[in-house]
């Protein structure tokens, strides 16, 4: 146990130590900079952006993380909070993390994981979602209140987690980010878990539980149309072992232990950047 709490602190650290918040107010300035007639500093014209969240093929079906389990979901939601639009370059850091993270990994018994971080530079805000919502990412695609923008080139996101509110809010039971279902392993009993996250954790590994430096398929937005956001859960349990999980039944799934590995990997999981990426298109 001593060793995993030594492990948690070095993973906060270096994920704090990668990760840039751009704060709200810049966010706001820079967008309305710009004009509706297009006179503004930056040259663009505001768009609408209509909004929706989804969630990624992988996780409709059965998956095997990193570790060689087999998971297949039967519930999977997020308490999301704003999202915010840059013309910087995503934080794409794969099989490439500071040796911290490569030790830490190893620490927790499997390979070298998705991304970190990284230094990202978000350059300008180009647009905002700004409502927050509880989201069944398995109850199909769940459409957002409309965000604003300015026309321009588009290449990252952030994405934030928030205090789950109003509808939906008693199934996260108070978490940001929940799952349950069933994982398999040769050799293994199975293991039905409900694995979920709370802010506060998330927030050790991404300051004020903003996910930065998210993928936007890089487009040249013109006016109005569309932003789709799709959740990937496949990457909360890239790390994740369930050896050290209890056993139990589909008709009561067990939580993973507190500062057990699976607890601490789900954890990191949510926080990736690459759990989450977004596309805009045109109507």
């Amino acid at each position: 146990m001593r060793i995993l709490r030594i492990v948690r602190r070095l993973l906060t650290a270096t994920w704090l130590g990668g990760a840039l918040s751009v704060t709200g107010l810049l966010l706001g300035a820079g967008i309305q900079a710009c004009s509706s007639d297009g006179s503004g500093t930056t040259g663009g014209k505001l768009v609408r952006l209509h909004t929706r969240v989804v969630v990624s093929d992988a996780a409709k079906s059965t998956f095997t993380s990193d570790a060689g389990w087999d998971v297949t979901l039967t519930e999977a939601r997020v308490a999301a909070g704003p999202f915010y639009y840059f013309d910087g370059s995503p934080a794409i850091v794969q099989r490439e993390q500071p040796r911290s993270w490569q030790y830490a990994a190893r620490f927790l018994g499997v390979g070298v994981a998705h991304a970190h971080p990284g230094h990202y530079l978000p350059g300008n805000a180009m647009g905002q979602m700004l409502e927050s919502a509880n989201v069944d990412l398995l109850g199909g695609s769940v459409d957002l209140p409309d965000g604003d923008g300015v026309s321009g080139f588009y290449r990252s996101a952030r994405f934030s987690f928030t205090a789950p509110s109003g509808k939906g809010r008693a199934a996260l039971e108070g978490h940001v980010a929940v799952a349950a279902g069933k994982a398999e392993k040769d050799g293994e009993a199975p293991r039905y878990f409900h694995a979920f996250a709370d802010l506060a954790d998330i927030e050790k590994q991404a300051s004020q539980g903003h996910i930065d430096g998210c993928v936007l398929a890089e487009t040249d937005v013109e006016a109005d149309g569309t932003i789709t956001v799709t959740v990937d859960p496949q990457v909360w349990f890239e790390l994740v072992d369930f050896t050290e999980a209890e056993e139990a039944s589909a008709d009561a799934p067990a939580e993973f232990p507190g500062d057990s590995q699976p607890q601490i990997a789900f954890v990191l999981g949510t926080a990736q950047s690459s759990a989450y990426s977004f596309r805009y298109d045109r109507p």
